[in-house]
């Protein structure tokens, strides 16, 4: 099972997003790399919104929130409060919202 812990002090490879305009699922592609160099996919299944806001100002992500809001997920990979449990769409920087998350 996916979840935070493993994006948590990782880095940022790549990010793609799939927009499928005959109405089919859109989805998005993440992967990052430990400070090892080994990387892993990770595909958000159901995008429905995302926000990809952020300064880069550092390198590893060192805060996650992934949160369940009924059938969907929120995850923010640079969340303002990491620990407050709520979706923050006005303040968190990197975060999607989707239905399923598989490892590639």
């Amino acid at each position: 099972m996916v979840n935070s812990s493993n994006f948590r002090d990782k880095i940022i490879t790549e990010i793609s997003i799939k927009y499928v305009w005959d109405g089919s699922l859109h989805s998005a592609m993440i992967t990052v790399s430990d400070q090892n160099g080994l990387g892993q996919t990770y595909k958000l299944n159901g995008l429905l919104e995302f926000n990809i806001y952020d300064d880069f100002g550092t390198m590893h992500i060192s805060q996650v929130k992934m949160v369940n809001i009924g059938e969907q997920i929120y995850l923010s990979l640079n969340p303002f409060d990491e620990l407050n449990g709520i979706a923050d769409y006005d303040k968190d920087n990197i975060w999607f919202q989707f239905t399923s998350i598989e490892m590639c």
